[in-house]
């Protein structure tokens, strides 16, 4: 086999590695079904959820968060050489607490 026609099948390997790696790659991996046989949830699985304590533990730690910023923005400034550092923080609720966060104004913009 000559040097252009290994380099030819070589490149042809490589090229139909690709399309089926791709493919792959795409494929829905849930087009089965569940991922594991019996992992549906069932009513009984449902935790309850109480919104008010969600909103006021939100509600709490914003405060304390605030008081903390006050706090250090009064101390003496030679205390700090720099800037205080910022803390943000994700919260993920159920969307049908989603009511009782926007009246207490708890969402973000």
């Amino acid at each position: 086999m000559s040097a252009r026609r290994r380099i030819v099948a070589v490149w042809a390997g490589l090229c139909l590695g690709g399309i089926a790696a791709t493919s792959a790659l795409d494929a829905d991996p849930y087009a089965g079904g569940p991922e594991f046989p019996g992992d549906d949830p069932t009513p009984a699985e449902s935790h309850a959820v109480d919104c008010e304590e969600i909103a006021g533990e939100l509600a709490r730690e914003r405060a304390e968060a605030a008081a903390e910023r006050q706090r250090v923005l009064t101390a003496a400034p030679s205390a700090f050489p720099s800037p205080p550092v910022a803390t943000f923080r994700a919260v993920a609720v159920p969307e049908g607490c989603a009511d009782e966060l926007r009246a207490r104004g708890l969402t973000s913009p």
